[in-house]
């Protein structure tokens, strides 16, 4: 019998895309530093093939908070992708899917737009340890627009010694 020789090949693919700051599991984070509105948030990140930041783990959560605390100033806030505008109390996606934001990490006493009105979207706030506040939507604020593994990524493949090609 001859003897068999395995070759074990390593490959390693780097993906990112374009607009790709951060990376937390599949997602990949944009931060936009100008202040808009939730509605301009939407649009803006919509525009960029993207769509507002939706933690789904307290730790993502964490991780876009410190992302805000190393981007921002000491009292930041950016916008969260929930809105209770159509149903009073019920949390949902704002990007119209019919989903209902399952994490919520709310802030104490919050949401408390159930008891004053008109407070119907939500931004992460960094002198509340990153915890969310639910705020009246013309409120102005910076954005992170959150891009889906599913989007179009640059993939590169490097070689058995580690060049890419």
């Amino acid at each position: 019998m001859s003897a068999m020789t395995f070759v074990w090949l390593s490959v390693l693919l780097v993906c990112v895309h374009a607009d790709c700051q951060w990376q937390f599991g599949n997602s990949c984070y944009q931060l936009l530093t100008g202040k808009m509105t939730f509605d301009e948030a939407l649009q803006a990140c919509s525009a960029m093939g993207a769509g507002l930041v939706v933690p789904n783990s307290q730790n993502e959560n964490q991780f876009i908070w410190q992302m805000m605390k190393n981007h921002l100033p000491s009292d930041g806030r950016v916008w969260i992708g929930c809105t209770n505008k159509h149903t009073e109390g019920q949390w949902m996606y704002a990007a119209d899917t019919g989903k209902e934001c399952k994490f919520i990490d709310w802030a104490p006493n919050e949401p408390n737009g159930q008891d004053y009105g008109g407070e119907d979207c939500a931004q992460m706030l960094d002198g509340k340890a990153g915890k969310w506040i639910d705020i009246g939507c013309s409120a102005v604020a910076p954005v992170i627009c959150e891009y889906y593994s599913s989007l179009e990524m640059t993939c590169l493949q490097a070689d058995a010694d580690g060049r890419f090609a």
